[in-house]
């Protein structure tokens, strides 16, 4: 795209990008982890929940966990920034820090913690302020320079605030096109062109407006830009994932995730590979453009996708298929760790099928020191 090498020679201009070759990104990667990740706040917001759920990811031989701590509609945590999640109305917040008593009880047992942020994703009409008339339905606008510094403002919050080993970014994505006032003097101001114009081009020639794609891309690199300062500021040591699907995503998304991971903005790309055949070809096709290929996880699906009937309802996919691809990722990618979506959907079937196999713990090591 050819607004593309100037967004990243600007940023490295003025000194927000770092070079790759001094980057703190440039070795971390998920090797070794084994994480699972829940979109579900009520799995682990309860003490009683928490420590059911910790207790059956480690039996299964997980060794990392994902909660999803905003889902836009409000935290888990006590926030400065934002109030508590809708879905938690009903739950005791005195004296109770659901976020710190699950890292801390993970960490008891060996286990990592990876928050998980759904970016610009917005649920029914929570904070207007950042997504005026115009805003794509379902999303915060990306565009805005306060929802921009609001997001980071939580991320850093909870960086600061409790022991994370890495966070996990997801709706990395503008999510649609924005018509609102802002966004047209906004677009005016920065290329001098009408947006109402550019849209209706955009959408006949299916995307082929080129300052509207770099619109679109330039405010989410400024988004993941400045939560990956932010995070670095804090914890260079720690994590920083992000959900995608390189190829996939359509323009106006303004997903340039593989050049996220290679300006060392995000350290971890987890391809989301929820179809039962995964995608060999594409994934070496994506670590061949990668500065670190190792940094691409394959983050697999537990629960069907796809292959159920509209009239069927999901269910949990089998433990012997489960198991096996998680074999063949760690013996095609073993410098990448591996991913599992979601928690609520791992069946007793599947912790025996991985504790079994993929997962099953090595013997101990016989006759050392024996003479």
């Amino acid at each position: 795209m050819p607004f593309r090498p100037f967004l990243f020679a600007w940023l490295l201009v003025v000194g927000l990008i770092v070079p790759s070759e001094h980057s703190a990104a440039a070795s971390k990667t998920f090797a070794g982890k084994r994480i699972i990740f829940e979109e579900d706040v009520l799995s682990w917001t309860s003490k009683e929940a928490t420590d059911a759920l910790l207790a059956r990811i480690r039996l299964a031989g997980f060794n990392a966990f994902g909660p999803i701590v905003w889902h836009g509609r409000g935290t888990t945590w006590p926030s400065a920034y934002a109030e508590w999640d809708s879905w938690l109305k009903a739950y005791p917040k005195l004296g109770y820090d659901p976020l710190k008593y699950l890292i801390d009880r993970a960490h008891e047992m060996g286990i990592e913690v990876h928050p998980w942020f759904t970016l610009t994703l917005r649920e029914g009409d929570f904070m207007p302020q950042f997504a005026p008339s115009g805003t794509p339905n379902g999303a915060f606008d990306v565009h805005k320079p306060e929802f921009r510094h609001m997001v980071a403002n939580l991320i850093a919050e909870v960086v600061t605030r409790y022991d994370v080993d890495g966070i996990n970014l997801d709706y990395v994505r503008a999510i649609g096109l924005c018509t609102s006032d802002f966004c047209q003097a906004d677009y005016r101001r920065r290329f001098d062109r009408n947006l109402l114009l550019d849209t209706a081009q955009f959408k006949l020639t299916f995307g082929r407006v080129p300052t509207l794609v770099e619109y679109q891309e330039s405010d989410v690199t400024a988004m993941v830009l400045e939560i990956s300062q932010r995070v670095r500021a804090i914890k260079p040591n720690i994590v920083i994932s992000a959900d995608v699907i390189p190829f996939y995503e359509s323009t106006e998304q303004g997903h340039n995730s593989i050049g996220w991971e290679n300006m060392g903005l995000v350290d971890v790309l987890c391809r989301m590979a929820y179809y039962l055949d995964i995608d060999v070809a594409l994934t070496d096709k994506i670590r061949g453009l990668l500065r670190n290929p190792d940094a691409l996880t394959v983050v697999i699906s537990n629960v069907s996708h796809g292959e159920n009937s509209p009239s069927q309802a999901h269910f949990s996919r089998d433990g012997k298929w489960l198991a096996d691809t998680i074999r063949m990722i760690q013996q095609r990618w073993p410098m990448t760790g591996v991913g599992v979506y979601e928690y609520r959907w791992l069946s007793d079937e599947q912790i025996a099928a991985v504790k079994a196999g993929p997962f099953k713990p090595l013997p101990p090591p016989t006759g050392l020191g024996v003479k």
